[in-house]
């Protein structure tokens, strides 16, 4: 084929290519404009050619202010700096638009730029889509602050009745004020008990609510972690003892003393060593292991012979407010918190938390680390 055959076909595709395909000097006027391009901003050819874009297909200025006629400037100023670039135009009919341009400098004899070609494709929807996930993610961001405070206000109002139940209840259980029947005992000790519950799950969202809102703050000192873990084991041993669960510890030499937040580790504990109890049929066995990794931190894992975790469920066991249903979950009611507080905690010392499961009736570990240090002393 000639060269002019080629220059032929080469037109004809530009022509009719399904992209805004224009050409422009360098002082922003305009000196070709395809057929898409006419029908896309409602100018005619013979309309737009020789005309400057800024006033035409470019505002002075985008909604957001941002200086137009200050960007043409600068890219016939530096062309390559403008190879691919995003901006706001403006059709015929005052109609704002995004399009994503791909811009490449026509060079004259001397090797000067003399002309900018430019290809450009409407990016309106997406760019309308990506404003309405920012402010959907800005509204939820918004969303959960205002939950985190209230949470935390309404944990802070239930508390106070709460301790005053709980207070009166256990000076009545004992007989404070007076002897009690078998039966008004047993009353007493299902008030009791329920109120010291639901204080602790007040408590579980009130930490969330802090986590959330990024005041949560460790308090760090030295402790034994090793007699931390042999006495949680104290906690759950009578009522192990009344299912028939062994419990057994395997602590290594060399776990000793830690700088952390003594409270919120035993609370991690505990809150593990419960679940295994809550999830661990009768006659089986829980245990805690506990070794040094290398000379910066500490593994500690709680591990158990119940129910397992199940593939479809392991997506939920951190999730908030969530919990494995079975029918020891519906047994024992909680908030399902403690093992997203569990995991946020350990991650606030800056360790990791992880679970590990063969399936069904296979049991479970539930692994953290601990740094040996955290914070200054």
């Amino acid at each position: 084929m000639s060269g002019h055959g080629l220059e032929i076909q080469y037109e004809d595709l530009v022509e009719n290519a399904n992209s805004i395909i224009l050409r422009m000097d360098m002082k922003g006027n305009v000196t070709y404009f395809n057929r898409y391009a006419e029908d896309f901003f409602g100018y005619r050819r013979e309309e737009i050619i020789g005309k400057n874009v800024v006033g035409t297909i470019v505002a002075p200025t985008d909604t957001s202010g941002r200086d137009l006629k200050a960007m043409m400037d600068d890219m016939a100023l530096h062309p390559s700096s403008y190879v691919n670039n995003e901006n706001e135009n403006v059709q015929r009919n005052g109609t704002r638009v995004w399009i994503a341009w791909t811009n490449k400098s026509i060079l004259d004899e001397d090797g000067r730029v003399r002309e900018i070609f430019c290809i450009g494709n409407n990016i309106t929807r997406l760019k309308q889509a990506e404003e309405e996930i920012l402010k959907a993610k800005e509204a939820a961001e918004s969303a959960n602050k205002a939950k985190s405070s209230f949470l935390a206000n309404m944990s802070h109002e239930l508390r106070t009745p709460l301790n005053a139940i709980i207070g009166f209840s256990e000076l009545i259980k004992e007989e404070g004020v007076g002897p009690l029947n078998e039966k008004q005992k047993e009353y007493i000790d299902y008030i009791h008990e329920s109120g010291k519950h639901l204080l602790s799950l007040i408590n579980d969202i009130l930490d969330l609510s802090k986590i959330e809102s990024g005041k949560m703050v460790l308090e760090p000192g030295d402790f034994d972690l090793k007699s931390l873990l042999e006495k949680s084991l104290v906690f759950i041993k009578e009522k192990a003892a009344k299912h028939g669960i062994a419990l057994s510890t395997g602590i290594e030499e060399g776990v000793g003393v830690i700088r952390a937040d003594e409270r919120k580790v035993k609370q991690v504990v505990f809150n593990l060593l419960s679940n295994s109890m809550k999830f661990t049929p009768d006659g089986g066995k829980i245990g805690i292991t506990a070794r040094k990794s290398g000379d910066k931190e500490i593994s500690v894992c709680v591990w158990d012979t119940g129910i397992g975790i199940e593939e479809k469920d392991r997506g939920r066991v951190f999730s908030e407010f969530e919990q494995i249903d079975s029918e020891y979950s519906r047994k024992y009611a909680g908030t399902g918190l403690g093992m997203p507080l569990s995991r946020k905690f350990i991650e606030l010392h800056g360790g990791r938390m992880w679970f590990e499961s063969e399936g069904k009736g296979k049991g479970s570990r539930f692994c953290f680390t601990l740094p040996l240090s955290v914070g200054q002393p």
